[in-house]
């Protein structure tokens, strides 16, 4: 215990950091939380522009009517 108080204490002390390592520290930061926000995120089952009958041409004839044709 008295080890983990000690560096505990240690970590006051003021250092000089590259402007460089600050920017790829934030970096990683910000892509480790997008990451683990997208593997704890809950999953949904959602299609978007899919199974809309729509064949992308502005003609969104059912099958049906596609066959009779």
């Amino acid at each position: 215990m008295n080890k983990l108080k000690n560096y505990w204490n240690s970590l006051d002390t003021e250092i000089v950091v590259n402007n460089k390592i600050m920017v790829l520290e934030i970096i990683c930061v910000l892509l480790l939380g997008i990451l683990l926000g997208l593997m704890f995120a809950p999953i949904r089952s959602f299609t978007i522009a899919s199974n809309n009958e729509n064949n992308g041409n502005g003609n969104s004839a059912s099958n049906e009517e596609a066959k009779e044709d």
